[in-house]
């Protein structure tokens, strides 16, 4: 691919001012691979460096009409999405998951990436996710942190527990469901010194990550308490069996709850929307679709089971899928599908959640 030139990108689209243009861009860390469709379906490619500024005063001096700037998501962010928007260029940021892939291999390299991504944007094949703003990423990155806390935590115990097992220890009963004598269980085996070393390094990492848990948790419900997110995290709470985290996670992961007009929209954009395959008269529902929001959907159905236990109309959903389908997990993914819905609804009419009364 050629390095930047202006004076040859000028040739390319003199003549073609007036006319649209699609770009597609393959964004790295360090540079950006650069495709410029012109209306009769020429295009040309080039490479710059990785700076939103600089490359929204490019496509500025060239004087273009540029219909869509097209790149797909990934570890680079929002900020050439929020550089272009605010140069007043309209951008479309695809999920990677959605985008057309070939269903035969071929070539693949940097070139032939950004070229489709501008090929797809100017035949309208690229549907374009939400950019959420600083404030909403911030918000976002906490809860974040939060779950990924929560993990580490899992992961620390999961490890003591292996070591244990590899060592030929029978678990003590307050490890095995990790109650809060845990600690002191665990300070009273007969270990080798070296392995009773090795044992307090990671009961340190886990006192560390418990540590850092607490405290971004108690930052997450100071943020929530002030800011224009608390009312609605609470009229989600007041569905049985939703609590606090989830709450929380649904409302800064659906920021802005409005700018889906359906709900299968809603589902979908939680990989709680199921795979139809249409054929011979039967619509048959398959598995879940493999995108979306994993942590939420987990959440979400975990959730649902505790909806189900505490709300009758969800328990009489939950009862005729079981019934229908013989599968209690799929029946319990449709009842979180359910709730996810009845959530979004809550955060768009702004109002508590009221039970249904369920008729014998």
């Amino acid at each position: 691919m050629a390095k930047f030139s202006l004076s040859s990108l000028q040739a390319f689209v003199s003549g073609f001012e007036q006319q649209p243009f699609w770009i597609g861009i393959d964004v790295h860390k360090r540079s950006y691979y650069i495709a410029l469709k012109r209306s009769d379906g020429q295009s040309t490619t080039w490479v710059a460096p990785a700076s939103p500024q600089k490359f929204a005063e490019q496509i500025l001096h060239l004087g273009i009409c540029v219909a869509a700037v097209a790149y797909e998501t990934g570890p680079t962010g929002f900020s050439l999405a929020r550089s272009l928007e605010q140069a007043g260029i309209p951008v479309i940021v695809a999920a990677a998951s959605r985008i057309p892939r070939s269903v035969t291999a071929g070539a693949k390299c940097d070139r032939l990436d950004c070229l489709k991504l501008a090929d797809y944007a100017a035949k309208g094949m690229l549907k374009p996710i939400a950019v959420p703003t600083p404030e909403e990423e911030a918000r976002r990155s906490l809860i974040r942190r939060r779950h990924n806390l929560v993990d580490a935590v899992r992961r620390c115990k999961q490890r003591i527990k292996s070591m244990l097992l590899f060592l030929g220890l029978s678990e003590p009963v307050a490890v095995t469901n990790w109650t809060k004598d845990a600690q002191k269980a665990l300070q009273e085996l007969d270990l080798e010194p070296l392995t009773r070393l090795t044992l307090e390094s990671y009961m340190r990492e886990l006192t560390f990550h418990q540590t850092e848990l607490c405290t971004v948790a108690t930052q997450l419900k100071e943020m929530v308490t002030s800011s224009e997110s608390c009312q609605s995290v609470a009229y989600l709470q007041t569905v049985p069996g939703v609590g606090s985290t989830v709450a929380t996670s649904f409302a800064l992961e659906l920021f802005r709850p409005d700018r889906f007009r359906r709900a299968e929209e809603v589902a979908s954009y939680l990989g709680l929307a199921p795979v139809v395959r249409h054929s011979g008269g039967k619509t048959p529902s398959g598995r879940l679709v493999p995108v979306g929001q994993k942590r939420l959907r987990s959440l979400l159905i975990e959730a649902a089971w505790m909806w189900k236990a505490r709300d009758a109309a969800a328990a009489d959903l939950y009862n005729r899928l079981v019934s229908r389908t013989g599968i209690a997990q799929k029946a319990i993914v449709a009842v979180a599908r359910r709730l996810a819905i009845v959530l979004w609804r809550l955060m768009v009419e702004q109002r508590p959640y009221r039970m249904a009364i369920v008729t014998p």
